[in-house]
């Protein structure tokens, strides 16, 4: 496969597979409106932090086996093993989400307590326990038809679980009038219907029975992420505890929705992510695989640069229009979060020099060092700035885990990245959001805004095509050396 090859093939996947993640993501946000007018800011946060809950929870019910999955099924010799390492996964995902299920079934008022603040929220803590089992199946299916590139029925199982969750919730909330317990009763449902919908899309990939060997190895891989998984779950959570430990939960509130604004960074991010995963372990034997490594960061961060200052400009706007005053402080915070989207999703092509040299433990070191960072910086920033401060905090530690990862895998596997033109375009993206924030709102300032995006989408578009990548044989150096790291 040739460079433009693979790049035409990494958009068309990242399109798709984005239209798969768009149902769920695009619910969410279809559902702001409605939601931010049947619940007050306290409410609306209290169903944010406890999602946030089944989030960290699923984090460890995989405990690194989708990456472990992606990285050696392409490995094994054969369709019957290809099979049997599925299954294994399967068997694990479905053990492991049921064990922390009724783990929080048995202690949702301490969880209440610890997350919340209070254990009165102990009943929505019980229905994630009883949903976490078929959410870890319908996540599991989601990886293996990734893995297996099976698009269309990819999007198919997520268009029936957006399906499901967004007419329950509407049907709980409203027509039965449930409250915040309607919200996740939807998720049960709608995670229910969709893992057993997968099982049966998986049915010719699945073997009858799991392989201990194949079990042993990738736990070996993925244990070293369960870790950084935690450090994950600190950097990426630490914003929604400090607003509640030393604002209010109105706040947390309001955040939410500053959270899903820049649900529309994350949605292309995630689809980037989800395409990007299984064609880079794919390459990777390809000779000239670095070359497509450097060239995607440039268009990925040239994108997503993009992408997020048009959010950041236009979030006043847009808030103005779809949720009520008590929400429109979320704009600062989204802009911030938007540029965190894009920090994120460019930590898994830095990750690449360590992904395939197998030394996931410094995932822990430099995803908790970040981690640290973003804890001290949200704790310092929350009291004068509230909200835009612990989104700032948040900005800061997924640049910071990005970055320092860049160069242990460049240290470890060398590829001919434009590194430093990549971290310029974002900086500029960013500089030019924040200055955004003094332009007026409406009238004028919908010409100067788009004026200016304008302009930073021609510059940044003339870098991405002077930032070719040489031949693999130009740019190798003297025989036997590594690639040079770029610039």
């Amino acid at each position: 496969m040739n460079l433009r090859e693979a790049i035409g093939r990494l958009t068309s996947e990242s399109l798709v597979y984005g239209l798969g993640q768009a149902g769920g993501r695009l619910v969410q946000v279809a559902l702001v409106p409605v939601l931010t007018r049947a619940f007050t800011p306290e409410a609306y946060g209290v169903v944010d932090l406890v999602m946030l809950v089944a989030a960290v929870v699923s984090l460890f019910a995989v405990s690194g086996m989708d990456a472990a999955l992606a990285r050696f099924f392409y490995e094994a010799p054969d369709r019957a093993s290809r099979r049997a390492m599925a299954a294994t996964s399967a068997a694990h995902r479905l053990a492991t989400g049921s064990l922390l299920g009724a783990l929080l079934l048995i202690f949702a008022a301490p969880v209440s307590t610890l997350v919340l603040g209070s254990a009165d929220y102990a009943k929505y803590v019980r229905i994630l326990g009883a949903t976490l089992p078929f959410t870890a199946l319908y996540l599991f299916a989601n990886e293996a038809l990734r893995v297996t590139f099976q698009p269309w029925k990819y999007i198919a199982l997520n268009g029936l679980n957006m399906i499901l969750v967004g007419g329950l919730t509407l049907w709980f909330v409203l027509g039965l009038r449930l409250s915040v317990a309607g919200v996740f009763y939807a998720k049960l449902a709608g995670d229910a219907a969709a893992a057993a919908a997968g099982l049966v899309l998986l049915r010719h990939t699945l073997a009858p029975r799991g392989s201990w060997a194949d079990l042993k190895r990738m736990l070996r891989y993925g244990a070293p992420l369960v870790p950084a998984a935690l450090t994950y779950a600190v950097l990426t959570y630490t914003d929604r505890q400090v607003l509640l430990h030393f604002a209010s939960l109105e706040e947390v509130g309001v955040y939410a929705v500053a959270v899903k604004g820049a649900a529309v960074v994350m949605l292309a991010v995630t689809a980037f992510q989800l395409a990007w995963g299984p064609m880079a372990f794919a390459v990777a034997g390809d000779p000239d695989h670095g070359r497509l490594y450097a060239r995607v960061l440039t268009l990925y961060v040239t994108a997503g640069s993009a992408l997020a200052l048009g959010v950041s400009l236009f979030a006043p706007e847009a808030l103005g229009v779809f949720v009520p005053a008590a929400y429109r402080g979320a704009a600062a915070p989204a802009a911030l979060l938007a540029f965190a989207g894009v920090a994120h999703g460019a930590y898994y092509i830095a990750a690449l020099g360590v992904n395939l040299e197998q030394k996931n433990q410094w995932l822990i070191v430099t995803t908790g060092g970040a981690a640290l960072v973003t804890v001290a910086l949200a704790l310092l920033l929350v009291r004068p700035w509230g909200g835009a401060g612990v989104a700032a905090a948040t900005l800061c530690g997924f640049a910071l885990s990005t970055v320092s990862l860049y160069r242990v895998s460049q240290r470890l596997r060398p590829f001919p990245y434009r590194g430093l033109r990549s971290l310029a375009v974002f900086a500029a993206a960013l500089l030019l959001a924040v200055g955004g924030w003094w332009l007026p709102v409406g009238g004028a300032g919908w010409f100067l805004k788009g004026a200016l995006w304008a302009g930073f989408v021609a510059g940044a578009a003339w870098l991405a095509a002077r930032s070719r990548v040489a031949p693999l044989a130009a740019a190798a150096g003297p025989p036997g050396g590594p690639a040079p790291a770029g610039s």
